[in-house]
């Protein structure tokens, strides 16, 4: 009898044993797994189910036990396929075995390219981490140390590479003149900034969407959403923000950039009940660490992003604050805004392998 089998599907026995491998892999403070999302996407009624077509596949033992699972995605008129929701045991035979048969299905459906890890969408997750396994923040792409190297060894390699800023409490003796000027110009010449609200929330994030999905149209796996999937995904933040870390700035009444930090909430944002709901309103309360999660900065307003960056500097020496510049990718201007306050850095990677020559 064969040591490892794949299995793939929907029958309920392989949803069950898919949704139940990460609580055998991590401790209650580092799991991230958002249980309604992945019941959702494997029922197909997530909110962006109907752009993308899903393959959960697993690997059990002989005793039937899983050892490891993912989702291949299929997204029309796209040659590539992308896998994700990507877990397992350390044991290279069995991912080894998951990850070919994973790849011989996407190579018989004529696609070039296997790219992960990608859950589901751009949206949902995708990246791995590779290093700094100690801990977690809010919204971090958090797996197993071993993971980079389970794909390389069935073939995979680096396709972008990200990282993470963490940054220590600034002081005003740390201000760059470069952005503080540009703050005093983009003042002078007409730029008005306001923080969100309860309130003004809903007009806000339909705003955030317009600017957001045109900056973010040439990042790495970007995949375009509607506006009422975009926030019926995203309408959450409105009760998890601390409104003073979210920037707004407008320019002839429409929205040229926007910077959005929250509270550090850890993993208790992956799992909401009411015992994590009561420990994140005490955070919230008094947060000791925030992560700059999204920015986006129109193209036709240069300057604007060193502006943004001095607005939030400000408010982190008001809050006395250190920060995460979470998530940049390699090579991008974001990376230089205060990059003298890093006091440690996190890496992460997006791997993929060839199928079909092109």
């Amino acid at each position: 009898m064969e040591e490892y089998k794949v299995l793939s599907g929907f029958s309920n026995n392989i949803k069950k044993l898919f949704l139940s491998l990460p609580s055998k892999l991590y401790s209650k403070n580092l799991i991230t797994q958002n249980v309604k999302v992945e019941k959702l996407i494997l029922n197909k009624k997530h909110i962006l189910s109907s752009n993308f077509n899903i393959t959960p596949f697993i690997v059990v033992d002989k005793n039937d036990n899983i050892i490891s699972r993912c989702i291949l995605t299929y997204y029309p008129n796209d040659d590539n396929a992308y896998v994700g929701f990507f877990e397992s045991f350390n044991i290279p035979e069995a991912s080894g075995l998951l990850l070919k048969v994973v790849q011989e299905k996407a190579k018989q459906d004529k696609k070039k390219k296997l790219i992960g890890p990608l859950d589901a969408s751009f949206w949902i997750g995708y990246r791995f981490k590779t290093d700094n396994f100690e801990s977690v923040y809010t919204a971090e792409p958090y797996g197993k140390s071993y993971y980079p190297d389970l794909w390389k060894e069935v073939g995979f390699t680096v396709r972008d590479k990200y990282f993470s800023n963490k940054m220590d409490i600034p002081k005003e003796e740390d201000t760059s003149m470069k952005c503080k000027l540009r703050l005093q110009m983009i003042k002078k010449n007409g730029y008005i900034i306001k923080n969100s609200s309860k309130k003004t929330f809903h007009k806000d994030i339909e705003d955030i969407y317009e600017l957001l999905t045109k900056v973010y149209s040439n990042f790495p796996l970007y995949k375009d959403i509607s506006k009422d999937q975009f926030i019926e995904m995203f309408h959450y933040l409105k009760y998890i923000l601390d409104f003073d870390m979210v920037k707004l700035v407008y320019k002839n009444q429409k929205l040229a950039g926007f910077f959005i930090a929250i509270p550090n909430y850890y993993n208790l944002s992956s799992n909401i009940n009411l015992r994590t709901i009561i420990k994140m309103l005490k955070i919230k309360k008094d947060p000791k660490e925030y992560v700059l999660l999204y920015t986006g900065i129109g193209h036709e307003h240069a300057g604007l992003g060193s502006a943004m960056a001095e607005l939030i500097k400000e408010e982190l020496i008001k809050k006395q604050c250190k920060s995460i510049a979470a998530l940049i990718h390699e090579g991008k201007v974001t990376n230089k805004y205060y990059k003298e306050l890093a006091i440690n850095k996190y890496e992460y990677v997006l791997l993929e392998k060839t199928l079909l020559q092109i």
